[in-house]
């Protein structure tokens, strides 16, 4: 998808500065990230164009979130420290 202003694809809420078809490049290529959405390949070379869909970056970015620069805080623990314990009775 493009942005209407810059002309440029959106790189809707990523945390790198990617574009779409780079993703696909680092994700394997054409095939290999049709082949994780389950999808053709031709929508996937049109997805480099068009943009990747929003449901399917979603996907993405949970299966590979090494791609996206997420793998550090992805195996980065939940702070519990502000969970109450729990009130036996």
């Amino acid at each position: 998808m493009l942005d209407m202003f810059s002309g440029m694809p959106k790189n809707r809420g990523m945390t790198t500065s990617l574009t779409d078809s780079q993703i696909i490049d680092a994700l394997g290529g054409t095939s290999e990230t049709a082949r994780l959405c389950k999808v053709q390949p031709a929508s996937v070379s049109e997805w480099r164009k068009t943009g990747i869909p929003d449901a399917r970056r979603m996907f993405l970015e949970l299966a590979r979130p090494e791609v996206f620069g997420r793998a550090r805080a992805r195996r980065r623990k939940p702070d519990t420290s502000s969970v109450p314990e729990p009130n036996p009775q």
